[in-house]
């Protein structure tokens, strides 16, 4: 009973320090993944007049996507760090001496990687979708703002050639305080004034809708002048995009297996939208595979007097192999859709034989040796009896 509580204090003890390391690695990282996303989209708020607090609101859509990719790799970093340290200050050994096996004392890792894939696995079937679609409609819709486009407020702006628009204020498309200077033919020159007015768009043109104004029109020698409650003026200006198509990493799980039969794909179109159903399920697995990695470099790889180095090495390189592997994966499952099946029975075979290793009782190193000498034996069997005959005459 006093041995199954210091089991659990153990865990309570090495579980704390995984979770607080991966909370204070993964806010570093995601600070500066998000932040670094924040210097890719400046464009967006100088080139289309985006208010600061939208701008924030656009950025932090990338949030889901981001925490899919980096969660995994502030995971393997920390269980690397928190068991590394163990070993360091010897409380590992202790508690392998006690009898702790490196089943029950990488449990606690295991946990929080299990934890993290169901919520990655949630996150890339279901959150990352809606925050892409916003994503895309909040860049659509600022890069297809006319008004930002076309009219910055303050200056004159010369919308097209002989004409030029000046406004006192702008709220999205509806204008304020306005002056057009239409130069557009030269022999009849147009002065518009407007207290109001709202840019719109009809049949793929761009039409400026305005209010309580005036006009004064100068054709030749004769000046003519009027007022107006309403007056539509055609900017000449084409729009550019009315309507989107979806991306794949837009749709839900769902609509990506019918993306056919919805009308998002055709045959040649079919496969992509496939493989990202396929990374969504895929990508969550990360957790577990590379905590399996970090743990086998702590308990399973070769200890020396000189530190682990070789060890950190090691697991590094096998995350960066289970990566390009996925790459790889991915990119032949775009050419060839019927490999999936090969991807996933090597994705899962890899975790059960990570699994197998790390909760055998001998090292791999040793495991390795002893396949090793067997393949070497059987290919030398005189060996193998002379070792037999030396026994017999121990015996003896």
């Amino acid at each position: 009973m006093i041995f199954k509580d210091k089991i659990k204090i153990v865990d309570k003890y090495i579980l704390k320090q995984v979770i607080v390391g991966l909370i204070v690695v993964s806010s570093v990282l995601l600070g500066i993944a998000w932040f670094s996303q924040i210097i890719r989209l400046l464009s967006y708020l100088v080139n289309n007049n985006l208010d600061f607090l939208t701008f924030m609101e656009m950025t932090t859509l990338l949030f889901p996507d981001l925490v899919v990719v980096i969660v995994p790799i502030a995971l393997f970093a920390v269980v690397l760090f928190v068991y590394n340290k163990l070993v360091s200050d010897k409380e590992l050994v202790i508690m392998q001496a006690v009898g702790m096996s490196a089943r029950r004392l990488s449990r606690p890792a295991l946990w929080v990687a299990t934890a993290l894939t169901v919520v990655c696995l949630y996150i890339t079937l279901y959150i990352s979708p809606i925050f892409a679609m916003k994503y895309r409609t909040f860049a659509f819709d600022a890069k297809n703002n006319v008004s930002a486009l076309l009219i910055q407020e303050g200056e004159f702006n010369q919308v097209t050639l002989g004409l030029t628009i000046y406004v006192r204020s702008s709220n999205d498309n509806v204008l304020s305080g306005i002056f057009i200077d239409d130069k557009r033919t030269p022999e009849k020159v147009r002065t518009i004034l407007a207290e109001r007015g709202v840019i719109s768009t009809v049949d793929n043109n761009i039409t400026l809708t305005l209010e309580n104004g005036s006009v004064q029109e100068k054709d030749g020698d004769r000046f003519t002048f009027g007022s107006f409650n309403r007056y539509s003026a055609d900017l000449g200006v084409i729009a550019k995009e009315t309507v989107r198509d979806k991306k794949p990493n837009e749709l839900s799980s769902w609509d990506l297996l019918n993306a056919k039969e919805l009308g998002y794909a055709d045959e040649l179109s079919y496969p992509k939208y496939l493989v990202e159903l396929h990374k969504r399920v895929l990508e969550p697995l990360y957790n577990i595979i590379f905590a399996l990695i970090a743990l086998l470099a702590i308990f399973k790889a070769p200890l020396n007097k000189r530190g682990h180095s070789k060890n950190m090495i090691f697991a590094v390189v096998g995350m960066v192999a289970v990566q390009v592997f996925f790459i790889i994966s991915f990119n032949a499952l775009r050419r060839h859709i019927n490999l999936w099946i090969p991807v996933y029975a090597v994705t899962l075979l890899t975790i059960v034989l990570l699994f197998r290793i790390l909760f055998m009782d001998k090292s791999l190193i040793s495991v390795i040796k002893g396949w090793w000498n067997n393949v070497k034996n059987r290919e030398n069997p005189a060996e193998t009896d002379k070792i037999l005959e030396n026994v017999d005459g121990g015996e003896k």
